[in-house]
């Protein structure tokens, strides 16, 4: 996994330096507006795993996140809380399902109508995994896979709903590992209205763009990994070092982490991925 490091390096760090910029600039809005700076913004992730147990055990035991067990039809729906808020759902998944990993974060990013957004999706032949529905705690929801595989969910918040004030909203950024970085841009932008901004001069990676901030990336997956896209979504932490610690003790896998730079990706005894990143001090 070495070349995940020296991939990333030049291009993570600047994006999340920039995107601290942006929120340091925030002002005082209505909750209206609220929502609407935020579209296209990751809000809320998902933790699919083959192993629910052992997954809530490891993201309490890591992160002290605590558990309430919601019903969701046949299956069980987790609820994770950090510090009262909730941070995220866990549900269990076929670990065979797509040949993919046992495990699996997907992140959701906030829009303004995930009904048509999905329609338009599909006509851009991503799969849509899990159609639009009531989203009961926060609003309506839908899964796809874009064109090239990578998994996303999209949100939209109920503003009548004051549970999704109750959020947490240390989900900090996402970014897609792409095979085809310009074909993925272009689906992004023709479906849910990101502005495109090439990174580097090679215009092989980009920013997404909406509301006026930067909200994720796609960059170039390296030859050296499995050539499906994936997204990795990145969360705050209090203590990165202190975190890092009980993963490894618990059974996680460090995959990238740079000197001094408060940022990490782990990936957890399951096999999920998850980006890590230093809170920074108020």
């Amino acid at each position: 996994m070495k070349s995940l490091s020296q991939f990333l390096i030049p291009l993570l760090l600047p994006l999340l330096l920039n995107s601290y910029a942006s929120s340091a600039a925030e002002v005082e809005t209505t909750a209206q507006e609220t929502v609407k700076n935020q579209h296209g913004k990751l809000v809320w992730a998902d933790l699919y795993t083959g192993d629910v147990e052992a997954s809530l055990k490891f993201y309490h035991d890591t992160f002290g996140w605590t558990v309430k067990e919601f019903a969701k039809e046949q299956a069980k729906y987790h609820l994770l809380y950090d510090n009262g808020q909730a941070v995220a759902g866990v549900l269990e998944r076929d670990s065979k399902r797509n040949k993919t990993d046992n495990a699996l974060w997907v992140g959701s990013i906030d829009t303004d109508n995930v009904s048509s957004r999905s329609a338009l999706a599909a006509k851009n032949n991503a799969t849509i995994i899990l159609a639009p529905h009531d989203f009961t705690l926060y609003g309506k929801r839908s899964v796809l896979a874009d064109p090239q595989g990578g998994v996303i969910a999209l949100l939209e918040l109920d503003l009548t709903n004051k549970n999704h004030k109750k959020i947490s909203n240390k989900w900090d950024w996402a970014q897609l590992f792409s095979t085809n970085t310009k074909q993925a841009a272009l689906f992004y932008q023709d479906t849910f209205g990101y502005t495109l901004e090439p990174i580097n001069a090679k215009k092989e990676s980009f920013f997404l763009i909406q509301a006026e901030m930067v909200q994720a990336s796609i960059v170039k997956l390296p030859d050296s990994f499995e050539q499906r896209d994936r997204w990795v979504n990145f969360i705050e932490v209090n203590n990165l070092s202190t975190i890092l610690s009980k993963a490894t003790s618990n059974g996680a896998t460090i995959i990238y982490q740079p000197e001094n730079r408060g940022l990490a990706i782990i990936a957890d005894p399951n096999g999920a991925l998850l980006g890590l990143t230093q809170q920074e001090s108020e």
